[in-house]
């Protein structure tokens, strides 16, 4: 339910298997450095980043948020161009030792921007559009 309205697109202009790789070498690497935990099928899942969450009953709730990062083939250049797609999926608590809450009222759609310009700052093409 966090995911609902976190995600962000672009098309770009580079072949769907590059664009994973450029992608594997840009997520790990400052400025972005988040551990990619599994990948699979155009499909790359970072690990958690810690944010300070909203002000709520007395003090700060602590947030973190992680990326699923989806490519897919362009349709009408599937070979030459690509789909990229980052979701944020955020949890908060109130405070350290206590479970993490998925919880839908707070969807960052921000977040999911920031790491989508991030990345395609990094990608070696010119061609890219935001739709």
């Amino acid at each position: 339910m966090s995911r609902v309205g976190s995600q962000t697109t672009a098309d770009v202009g580079v072949p769907p298997k590059q664009l994973v790789e450029d992608i594997q070498r840009i997520v790990p690497a400052p400025p972005i450095s988040l551990d990619v935990e599994s990948q699979g099928k155009g499909v790359l899942l970072t690990g958690w980043k810690r944010y300070r969450g909203t002000f709520h009953i007395a003090h700060y709730w602590q947030e973190r948020t992680r990326y699923r990062i989806f490519v897919a083939p362009d349709f009408d250049e599937p070979t030459a161009k690509s789909h990229l797609s980052v979701t944020a999926e955020t949890e908060q608590r109130a405070a350290e030792g206590q479970r993490w809450d998925r919880e839908p009222r707070v969807p960052r759609p921000q977040r999911a921007k920031e790491m989508l310009n991030a990345i395609l700052a990094q990608i070696p093409s010119p061609a890219t559009s935001q739709p």
